[in-house]
């Protein structure tokens, strides 16, 4: 199926024993992603630090043949939506120059956008604009340009009121880039490399859409039926909301130096956080990106990966947890079995469901010669087997799978667990 990467929020405290056992860290941190990488699960580079003391600094290639896998500390990754950091700082830059208010509303720049007087700059940036997750039918897009990207923003109904609410939103940072593009003298792409690329001295970041060649360029690779496959090249080049490519020490670099007060104001460089909390994930075919930053603790884990199919939300939860001292499963290998499921059972859960995140992404739910299927928005067909009356899985040594619960009106909702993330859907037909 098509994985759908969305951003989890974790707060947690580390306990002062916690700090005082960074070398053991630094050691079990090690194990976990070797055994990530022993099980194909992880391809790339992380980074891990506590207190300032860097905990992992790590380079992991899958065992296998395939070319290109292969990657080394100064390799570069494509980051997605971990590029949105950028954005965010782009704004508050702006904010602090007196350029823009994060008061301003959205009809300042684009007159004509619907319910433009009711969405702030603020709303924006903080996912609390009412705009839905993604444009409609975006997969139907390979290049667009910025200006035809806010014309199908327009098209786009409000979720909710703004401010009332909270869902992450492509929509609306393709927005603030565009606000970033008018608002400064020269353009998006001039004022986030004088801004932030130079003054923060990132060396090996750039926006990959513009860039003619990216020197140690780690191409993306996916998991079909078992093999390890190369993306497209359409894949690559997308949408132009900042398709920033970077590292894990340039990453690191940045995360160091935002407080510092150098290039932007401390108390304004605070708002790039939320309860003490910078958190980006970034994932698109091929790719895998994450940025914590957590003040309280003083962690950051930094990962950027070329190879899609793994265990995303499990690995950030089980990081997390391994630095807070609490427990944690080190990655094994996974064999499920099929059992033998009557089709009176399996016709109940047949159906059409909806992602709740984004109502747009729709999944058919079939029932054929005593087996069930499921079919995405784009027609990709996934059979999947019974490993409870329940539970069912597509592939046998993945922890992802597909779980239909039982509502009070007798009917079934399914709850899709993709890449170790869970996505909950609403039953719509």
């Amino acid at each position: 199926m098509k994985h759908i990467v969305f951003i989890i929020l974790f707060i947690f405290s580390v306990t002062i024993s916690a700090q005082k056992s960074t070398g053991k860290y630094a050691k079990e941190l090690d194990e976990y992603f070797t055994a990530l990488t022993a099980l194909r699960k992880f391809n790339g580079n992380v980074l891990v630090s506590q207190n300032g003391k860097i905990l992992l600094d790590q380079s992991y290639t899958m065992p296998g043949k395939a070319d290109g896998l292969s990657v080394s500390k100064k390799s570069t990754f494509i980051i997605a939506s971990v590029s949105k950091v950028f954005i965010k700082y782009g704004i508050l830059k702006l904010a602090e120059q007196g350029k823009i208010k994060l008061s301003d509303h959205l009809n300042q720049f684009i007159p004509d956008f619907p319910d433009g007087s009711k969405i702030s700059v603020e709303n924006l940036l903080y996912h609390q604009s009412g705009l839905p997750r993604e444009i409609k039918d975006y997969e139907k897009y390979e290049n667009v340009s910025l200006e035809k990207t806010i014309e199908l923003a327009k098209s786009e109904k409000l979720q909710f009121e703004p401010g009332t609410n909270t869902l992450y939103s492509n929509v609306g940072y393709f927005i603030l880039h565009y606000i970033i593009d008018k608002s400064s003298e020269k353009g998006y792409q001039h004022f986030i490399d004088n801004e932030l690329i130079k003054k923060y001295q990132l060396k090996n970041t750039g926006e990959f859409n513009s860039a003619r060649s990216v020197p140690n360029f780690a191409y993306g690779f996916y998991n079909e039926e078992g093999k390890t496959v190369p993306i497209s090249q359409t894949s690559i080049n997308r949408f132009e909301t900042g398709n920033y490519y970077s590292t894990t020490a340039d990453l690191y670099a940045f995360s160091k130096k935002l407080l510092s007060g150098e290039h932007m104001k401390k108390d304004q460089a605070l708002k790039m956080f939320k309860d003490s909390l910078l958190i980006q994930a970034g994932g698109r075919p091929g790719y895998r990106a994450y940025y914590y930053q957590n003040l309280r603790s003083n962690v950051t884990f930094i990962f950027t990966a070329n190879f899609s199919d793994m265990p995303f939300q499990k690995v950030t939860d089980d990081i997390i947890s391994l630095l807070e001292g609490k427990s944690y499963s080190v990655p094994k290998e996974i064999n499920k079995k099929a059992i033998t499921v009557s089709d009176d059972v399996l016709k109940q859960y047949t159906g059409q469901f909806a992602l709740d995140l984004d109502p747009s992404q729709t999944f058919t739910v079939t029932l054929e010669n005593h087996f069930l299927s499921i079919t995405d928005k784009s027609g990709e067909k996934t059979k999947i087997y019974p490993e409870s009356q329940t539970s069912f899985f597509d592939a046998p040594d993945s922890e992802d799978g597909y779980i239909f619960s039982k509502k009070s009106d007798g009917t079934y909702d399914l709850t899709i667990i993709s890449t170790g993330l869970t996505l909950k859907t609403t039953r719509t037909k």
